[in-house]
Formats: C-alpha cells, structure tokens, sequence
C-alpha cells in the first residue's frame, strides 16, 4: 500500500512542479508597451512620455542633456509614439 502511495505523491508533485515552471515563466515575460519590449530605449521613450505627461511632441526632448536618460533617437521614437497611439 505505501509504494502505491509514493507513486501517487510523486505524480501530484510532479504535476505542481511543471505548472509551477510554466506560470514562473509566464510572470517573468518583459513587460510589452505600445508594442515596445521592456529595457528598449524605444520603450523607455514611451514609459518617459506617459510617465511624465507630457502634451506634445515638442516636450520629448527637454530633458535631452540630463545625463540619467540616454537620450537617443530610438528614444526619440519612443516618446514621439505615445502621442501616435
């Protein structure tokens, strides 16, 4: 009866184990925003814009010499596309 037991056990706890991997894996995907991959410039430009409220285009590159944003065109693009979507 326990080895009958065990083998049940083991097959739950298998089972657990792999959906665990795959909601793990599901959680961790990088965040998409306007289409743009988390840890992309293109990304940050957008997140810059929204996070910021930024009313236009102009605004984008007001910060363009503060040295903690890497101020880039793919940045640019970023910024110039919340105000597209």
């Amino acid at each position: 009866m326990l080895p009958k037991q065990l083998k049940i056990l083991s097959t739950v706890l298998a089972i657990l184990g792999i959906a665990a991997f795959f909601i793990f894996q599901y959680v961790i995907q990088p965040e998409k925003l306007a289409g743009f991959t988390e840890g992309t410039e293109q990304y940050n430009g957008y997140r810059y814009a929204k996070d910021n409220q930024l009313k236009s285009i102009d605004q984008c590159d007001d910060e363009k010499d503060d040295p903690t944003i890497n101020f880039n065109q793919e940045f640019f693009e970023g910024c110039k596309q919340y105000f597209n979507h």
